[in-house]
């Protein structure tokens, strides 16, 4: 009785040691964004959707467990935010995903400087990471992936939705800052 007690004392935490020394190994998957896109546009703002490859070299899957991003217009940053994408990066293999990144139309407004001289195509950057790993000492380590984007956003198209600015006083603010005075005077009549 006592050799049982005294071999589970000594294999407990050699067992516990040998999976933490096995979460040790996780390489740091890479990360790019291929592009992006314009999603839903409403009264309140417009979401951009970047596509994503990741990519995870170990041989093993590793869970993605959230994501961060500060959103910069002509070199003002505008918001951070934070999003779980869930799932995970299959063993060797390459996971694409979509980040979406809601932005307001009060959210433009506050690079109103920058706006008013790109004439509607706005500069952007995108600066983000996203999270893999197990994120517990016992199961191993969680990294983080940096991205990097850089783009321009078609503002005015979007700006030339009469629909979008009869019912938004943001968008039609940042129409008269981008577009120019007459249209934004005409419809704030």
């Amino acid at each position: 009785m006592i050799t049982s007690t005294l071999r589970m004392l000594v294999l407990v935490p050699f067992c516990l040691l040998s999976l933490a020394c096995a979460g040790a190994g996780l390489e740091k998957p890479t990360a790019a964004v291929k592009g992006m896109s314009l999603g839903a546009i409403n009264a309140t703002g417009l979401t951009m959707n970047f596509d994503v490859d990741v990519t995870n070299p170990n041989a093993f899957a590793v869970p993605l467990t959230a994501a961060d991003y500060g959103l910069s217009i002509s070199g003002t940053k505008v918001l951070d935010g934070k999003a779980e994408p869930g799932g995970e990066l299959p063993a060797k293999g390459t996971r694409s995903l979509v980040l979406p990144v809601a932005v307001t139309f009060e959210n433009l407004l506050a690079a109103e400087q920058a706006l008013v001289k790109t004439g509607g195509n706005i500069p952007f950057s995108l600066d983000a990471g996203l999270s893999a790993g197990r994120g517990t000492a016992l199961l191993g380590q969680s990294v983080r992936v940096p991205l990097s984007y850089s783009g321009t956003l078609p503002l005015r198209d979007v700006l030339n939705d009469p629909k979008i600015l009869l019912q938004s006083p943001a968008a039609r603010a940042l129409a008269q800052k981008v577009i120019g005075n007459a249209l934004g005077g005409t419809l704030g009549r």
